[in-house]
């Protein structure tokens, strides 16, 4: 059997992930906005007598990108060898698309042009003479529609039978031709791209140290600008005459939801609308299975214990009182909020509402230095600031990656929302009925609001101080808005998201419980270590309005937010090991005996929205920045903040009472 690779590539959200999966039988998730494949994804089919292997490259827009995923990209296509480059093209937009398609011609031979999204093509009424398309490109053109499953058997013939097939030639300006007859043979024999040869860093490197000065004195004179616009002109060339646009009917659904994330009036409450909702989703519907979970954990605690009993105590009551007690409170906590929120939010993305949301936040967000692709990692954030700043892959210029990282945790994340909640039951709403559940819902987008507020403020600053060198670029499709699939959307949402994120919370719970329990039972004199550090913290504590036993909690619960109010009852409690609260009321009684007071709980709540993210989002910084310093500036930036907010908010209180 014959072995053969070959790569797709094309704009984002053209549907290359979906072929991908149609071929390979793969579950890569596919959404509907920019940015979803933000690294090579590798799969392995048979067809006839060859085995494929099939390469998924993230979504770029040229060759010359800026982004990490537009970066990948062009890696990949300029340097490695495969048998067949496969340019997956959006047949409603292809004036969108062949630009790239262009830039892998110029470079690669064997190409095969992929327009998918027939069938959406079709409904508008887009007409395109294929036929002449491929006679102009000289390459083979495949129409495809992923959702039906059409042309899927022609592409995997025309991928079998491919071979020496020489595409159009662009037509360079002489300009751009005398630079690559002059420095490109210098830098290797291989087909490397013509203009983009020029400006390709590893390219560049081939070159003598003299020619390396030569070569950067005359691309003063040659630009990416005037290299992109001799693309533009080829593919005016080539399109010519090969698309037809019939009067095309909007639908009634997408006229309705662009009007309202596109009218000034109307686009900021619909968000806070939907926001809303979905926070009260959460609020309401995770209260009962997340009581369910601690009953069933708590009820194999004790035959678990037995059937450890084999072990002296000094091991055993840390890990069952210290380890396992840690491990199920965040599972209880957590795992219901997570299957609520991050399928809510992933229909969202998926049906087009989110990027909608980043273009009228790009306003806002650019007189702050940064871009409306900030308000979707944001929105990453309120799931988990770890995903959140994952997602900031998506941004183009390194510094708008960089000040998303650093703004991310003022996005209340999952796992400080039950503490939040929590706290505002206890103290600013009575009424735990439907009523009470919207009224927390409300106060709890609110503290969120505050948290948007505090990124753009930072934000600022941060640009002004920091990183005020790099003017940044945004780039952001609006997607048509497709119905997504349901049951598939909701699977990955649940398996890439909430249960990842589970997973790394359960792996530093667990030597977290341990932790706690040997400072709680380990004494000096008669006092635990754990009394020792409430002590040392308490003057910092009260003169943010707080005390010592709180900020040791949200030091504690650095390895997870979700164990902050449970190591608070331990140290109030004087226990040696964590317990659960039978109500609110009873929680309510605990924190007043220790002198709390409503001042108390806003301050709590101040500090909850900002201070140090959580220990898997700090190491996530760290892997994607490569930087120690950023890190520690994640760490100590909202926390000096929120020191200073609880502060001002206690000084101010005192003032006028």
């Amino acid at each position: 059997m014959k072995k053969k690779k070959a790569c797709l590539i094309g704009n984002p959200n053209v549907g290359k992930s979906s072929i991908f999966n149609a071929l390979t039988g793969s579950l890569q998730h596919t959404g509907n906005w920019t940015g979803k494949t933000v690294a090579n994804e590798e799969g392995v089919f048979e067809y006839l007598d060859t085995e494929w292997k099939l390469i998924d490259l993230p979504g770029t827009y040229s060759l010359i990108g800026e982004s990490p995923e537009e970066k990948i990209a062009s890696k990949f296509v300029l340097e490695n060898e495969y048998d067949v480059a496969i340019v997956v093209a959006d047949a409603t937009n292809l004036e969108r698309s062949i630009e790239i398609i262009l830039e892998v011609i110029d470079v690669k031979d064997n190409v095969i042009v992929c327009l998918n999204l027939m069938d959406e093509a079709e409904k508008r009424n887009i007409m395109i003479d294929e036929k002449k398309l491929a006679k102009n490109l000289n390459v083979p053109i495949i129409l495809t529609s992923a959702k039906e499953k059409r042309g899927f058997k022609e592409l995997l013939d025309t991928m079998n039978n491919l071979e020496n097939v020489l595409p159009y030639t662009l037509n360079h300006t002489a300009k751009i031709e005398r630079f690559c007859e002059y420095f490109l043979p210098k830098m290797e024999s291989k087909k490397k791209g013509k203009a983009i040869g020029l400006l390709y860093e590893e390219n560049k490197n081939l070159l003598s140290i003299e020619d390396q000065k030569v070569l950067t004195f005359y691309t003063k004179y040659i630009t990416s600008k005037e290299i992109r616009e001799s693309y533009h002109e080829n593919a005016k060339q080539v399109l010519s005459g090969v698309i037809e646009r019939k009067e095309e009917k909007e639908k009634k659904e997408d006229r309705f939801w662009n009007f309202l994330f596109s009218n000034r009036f109307t686009s900021f409450p619909v968000m806070m609308i939907l926001l809303f909702g979905i926070l009260w989703l959460t609020i309401y519907f995770s209260n009962i299975p997340s009581d369910l979970l601690f009953k069933f954990f708590e009820f194999l605690e004790k035959p678990l214990y037995q059937m450890l009993s084999f072990l002296p105590s000094f091991l055993l009551d840390p890990l069952i009182y210290g380890g396992y007690r840690t491990l199920y409170w965040v599972v209880s906590v957590m795992t219901p909020p997570m299957l609520i929120f991050f399928p809510l939010f992933s229909l969202l993305e998926d049906y087009g509402l989110l990027p909608r949301i980043a273009f009228n936040l790009d306003k806002p967000f650019s007189k702050c230095g940064s871009c409306g692709k900030q308000s979707l990692t944001m929105c990453m954030g309120l799931g988990c600031n770890a995903v959140g700043v994952t997602g900031t892959r998506i941004m183009e210029s390194k510094k708008m990656r960089l000040l998303s990282i650093l703004t991310n945790v003022f996005m209340p994340c999952n796992g400080r929302f039950p503490a939040m909640i929590c706290i505002i039951g206890m103290f600013f709403i009575s009424d735990h009925t439907l009523k009470g559940s919207l009224l927390s819902a409300l106060i709890l987008l609110t503290i969120i609001l505050g948290g948007i507020l505090l990124t753009f403020l930072v934000t600022k600053v941060l640009n002004f101080f920091l990183l005020k060198q790099e003017k940044p670029i945004f780039i952001l499709e609006l997607p048509s808005f497709r119905k997504p699939k349901i049951l598939r959307t909701i699977y990955f949402s649940l398996k890439e998201k909430a249960l990842h994120v589970l997973k790394r919370a359960m792996i530093v719970s667990f030597p977290a419980g341990l932790f706690i329990y040997f400072l709680a039972n380990i004494t000096i004199s008669n006092t635990s270590i754990l009394m020792y550090l409430k002590d040392f913290l308490n003057p910092l504590g009260l003169l943010m309005g707080l005390d010592g036993a709180i900020l040791l909690a949200f030091l504690l619960g650095l390895p997870a937010n979700e164990i902050v109010i449970p190591i608070l009852m331990l140290i109030y409690s004087g226990g040696s090991m964590l317990v659960n609260y039978e109500s609110l009321e009873s929680l309510k009684l605990l924190f007043i005996e220790n002198h709390w007071t409503w001042l108390t709980a806003l301050n709590f709540l101040i500090f909850s929205l900002s201070h140090f993210p959580c220990a898997t989002t700090l190491l996530t910084i760290k892997k994607e920045t490569n930087s120690v310093l950023y890190m520690c500036l994640a760490f100590l930036i909202p926390t000096l903040i929120g020191i200073f907010l609880c502060f001002l908010t206690t000084t101010i209180f005192h003032l006028i009472g």
